[in-house]
C-alpha cells in the first residue's frame, strides 16, 4: 500500500478534476484492489473518516470509509474497546433509499483541510454497492455519521463538493490554526497522555 496526494479545492487544476463525474468500475482486478488499498492508507495517513477515488485523481466510483471505534471504562479504571473501528470499501455505491428528514451536520473534507460547516444530510440511508471482488451488497446506515459520510463521498463521485451543499454560510469556520486533533475517539487516559482529546465536531470530517 502507498499514500497518494489528495487533490485540493483551492488548487485550480485540482478543483477542475474534483468537479468531474466519475465512471462506474467495470473491471474488478488487481489494479482496483491496489487503488482501494492505497485509498485506505491515504485516508488513515490524513486522519480522515472517508475518501473517494476522484480525490486521489482517479475518476472511478470507489470509496473508502472508516468509522471510529468505541471504548468503555472497566471497574479497574482501564478502558476496553467494545467496538473496533469499522472499515468500508465501496465500489459503485448507489443510494437506493433515503429518509426525507434532513439534519444540519457539521462537515469537513480532506480536500479542504481545516474548514467546517453545517450541511443538511439525511440521518439514514440504504445503499447497494460492490466489494473489490465484484460481489454485490446492501448496507443500511442508521448511524448518522455513517449516513453523512456515505452522502458526502457519493457527492464526490458525482463531482459535487460539500461547499456546494452549505445552506447557511455563517456556519462556515476555519480551524486551520487550531492544534490538529485525531478524528478517532481514543480512551480518555490515552487522550490525556497524547493531548489528542477529540472534538465532537471533528467526527464530521469526511473525505
Amino acid at each position: 500500500m502507498a499514500t497518494r496526494r489528495i487533490l485540493q479545492m483551492e488548487q485550480p487544476d485540482d478543483l477542475l478534476r474534483l468537479k468531474r463525474k466519475s465512471s462506474r468500475v467495470t473491471s474488478f482486478d488487481v489494479e482496483l484492489a491496489r487503488l482501494v488499498d492505497d485509498m485506505v492508507e491515504t485516508m488513515r495517513a490524513a486522519d480522515g473518516v472517508g475518501l473517494s477515488a476522484p480525490q486521489v485523481g482517479v475518476l472511478r466510483r470507489a470509496v473508502t470509509m472508516e468509522m471510529p471505534g468505541e471504548y468503555e471504562e472497566r471497574e479497574d479504571g482501564a478502558f476496553e474497546e467494545i467496538k473496533p473501528p469499522e472499515l468500508f470499501m465501496l465500489v459503485n455505491p448507489e443510494i437506493v433509499k433515503i429518509v426525507d428528514e434532513r439534519q444540519p451536520m457539521l462537515e469537513g473534507c480532506l480536500s479542504l483541510p481545516g474548514r467546517y460547516a453545517d450541511v443538511p444530510r439525511a440521518p439514514q440511508v440504504t445503499i447497494k454497492y460492490r466489494d473489490v471482488r465484484g460481489k454485490e451488497h446492501r448496507l443500511r446506515a442508521t448511524d448518522p455519521l455513517l449516513a453523512q459520510c456515505i452522502q458526502h463521498e457519493i457527492d464526490h463521485l458525482d463531482g459535487v463538493l460539500f461547499t456546494e451543499r452549505i445552506e447557511d454560510l455563517t456556519t462556515l469556520r476555519d480551524e486551520r490554526r487550531k492544534p490538529k486533533r485525531s478524528r478517532f475517539r481514543r480512551p480518555p487516559r490515552e487522550q490525556d497522555a497524547a493531548g489528542e482529546a477529540m472534538l465532537p465536531e471533528a467526527r464530521a470530517a469526511t473525505g
